[in-house]
C-alpha cells in the first residue's frame, strides 16, 4: 500500500464512521416522533441521508480501489432496509455493526501511517 492510498482509506473510513454515528443519532430522534406523519417524513429523510452516505462509500471504493468497503456497503443497505420497514431496534444494532466495520476497515492503513509516523 502506498502513502496516498493509506491516507485516502483512513480519511474515507473516518468519514463513514462519523456518518454512521450521525445516522445513529438521527434514528434515536426518529424513534421519539409520535405523529404518524412526522415519523413517516423523518424516516424518509433518514433514508435519504443514508443513501447519500452510501453514494459517498461507493465513491471511496472507486477512488481507493480496495474491496474492503463491500461489507460496509452491505451493512448500509441493510440499515436502509430495516428503517424502511420500521425495525428500529434491529437498525440500531446494524448501525453499531456498521460503525465497527468502518473502524476496522482502515486498520491496515492506520498501521501503515503509524509506521511512517504520519499519524
Amino acid at each position: 500500500m502506498d502513502t496516498r492510498k493509506a491516507i485516502l482509506d483512513f480519511q474515507y473510513s473516518e468519514k463513514m464512521k462519523s456518518g454512521l454515528i450521525i445516522g445513529t443519532n438521527l434514528l434515536e430522534q426518529l424513534a421519539t416522533l409520535k405523529d404518524d406523519g412526522e415519523y413517516s417524513g423523518g424516516r424518509k429523510v433518514l433514508i435519504w441521508y443514508l443513501e447519500a452516505l452510501l453514494r459517498e462509500l461507493r465513491i471511496a471504493q472507486n477512488v481507493i480501489g480496495l474491496d474492503h468497503y463491500v461489507d460496509l456497503e452491505r451493512k448500509l443497505m441493510e440499515i436502509i432496509g430495516r428503517i424502511q420497514v420500521s425495525q428500529v431496534l434491529e437498525a440500531q444494532r446494524s448501525f453499531s455493526e456498521g460503525i465497527s466495520l468502518a473502524t476496522t476497515s482502515c486498520q491496515s492503513s492506520m498501521n501503515f501511517l503509524m509506521e511512517k509516523k504520519l499519524v
